[in-house]
């Protein structure tokens, strides 16, 4: 299965687009309006859709097609037809319309519906279209060992991108200083690496006394800044470290004009470069965060405040939809202990349990 996002004017323009990426037997998933920050007050709305396509021909029945080979004799000639009225037209399309809603409810493509995994899987907080596709996928007869399966080979996870400056992001509250002393300590414990943190977040209070406590039991270098030539001075100095963590100012996902001044200081950097969010985080809030802070170039997700979520479906709806790979999940505050890799069998583990 592949799963795709497309931004365009009109949704012509992405059917077109889907049509030609996907082929004709792409679903979508979910449609939205969202607005082009780039042009400010100017924007203009644009179309998000996101879309699925199964090329597993063994499971779900999809066979590329074959390309027809001309046999040199000439084509026969078409009829001619006179164009139907626009009355004799619409009367048509409503037909066809009716004749699909036939075929669809006798087709079994809906026989997923009557799957008792699918209420379970809603209840885990997965979002019905993702459940709905997936149960199409494997058939009305889907049992639960092949949803966990499927999941396991659909959701992303990776290890941190190959740099020396990682970068923290996100809204406020979400747990990024803490993130940042549990990586710092395990850097330091564990791998014995040359650790340093510096902090941009001079508003919150506390932050960079917080900071800086934790620099000081780690022993390792800690510096705060509040411009981009500070910034880029306090990564000169710390030239020497094998890593280097950095905090940042938590806004809310509505405060599009915090993403250019933060893009000032990593511009010229290749920062790997941390999304963060709690578990707990409403899909649709989950979707705003993400366009918001998707001018940073997000490398990897870390899901925050696991042990505070009643349901964990989010993590897998936001991984199937937006694709960016997880490689972190915080389960409490201890620091360094509530820290785990993230892996697709215990982001699935965390979501169903041992059993749904």
């Amino acid at each position: 299965m592949q799963i795709k996002t497309y931004t365009a004017n009109s949704m012509k323009d992405i059917l077109s687009q889907i049509k030609s990426e996907l082929g004709s037997d792409a679903v979508i998933l979910s449609k939205r309006e969202i607005t082009d920050k780039t042009f400010g007050l100017t924007a203009k709305p644009l179309i998000e859709v996101t879309a699925a396509v199964d090329f597993d021909a063994g499971i779900s029945g999809y066979y590329p097609k074959t390309p027809r080979v001309s046999s040199g004799a000439p084509e026969p000639a078409l009829p001619a037809f006179s164009a139907p009225s626009a009355e004799h037209l619409a009367e048509g399309i409503t037909e066809l319309k009716d004749m699909i809603k036939e075929l669809i409810a006798h087709s079994g493509m809906k026989l997923h519906e009557n799957n008792p995994l699918r209420k379970k899987l809603l209840s885990r907080g997965i979002r019905p279209n993702i459940v709905d596709v997936l149960l199409t996928k494997l058939g009305a007869g889907a049992k639960e060992s092949a949803v966990r399966n499927l999941l396991c080979k659909l959701i992303k996870t990776e290890e941190p991108k190959t740099s020396r400056v990682w970068v923290f992001v996100g809204t406020t509250g979400v747990g990024k200083t803490t993130t940042i002393a549990k990586i710092a300590a395990g850097g330091v414990l564990n791998h014995r690496r040359k650790v340093g943190l510096i902090t941009l977040d001079t508003y919150r209070i506390g932050a960079v006394d917080q900071g800086r406590i934790y620099a000081k039991i780690l022993n390792i270098p800690f510096t705060s800044v509040s411009s981009v030539s500070e910034f880029r001075t306090a990564l000169g100095k710390m030239g020497s470290l094998d890593l280097v963590l950095v905090d940042t100012v938590g806004r809310s996902a509505l405060c599009g004009d915090y993403i250019p001044h933060l893009r000032e200081h990593l511009d010229g950097i290749d920062p790997c470069t941390f999304l963060l969010m709690p578990v707990a985080t409403r899909d649709s809030e989950m979707d705003a965060i993400t366009r918001t802070f998707s001018g940073l170039d997000i490398h990897r997700m870390i899901f925050t405040k696991a042990d505070e979520a009643i349901h964990s479906g989010s993590v897998i709806t936001h991984n199937l939809i937006h694709r960016i790979p997880v490689s972190y999940i915080t389960t409490g505050q201890r620091v360094p202990e509530d820290i785990e890799k993230a892996s697709s069998s215990t982001i699935v583990h965390r979501c169903l349990g041992d059993r749904i």
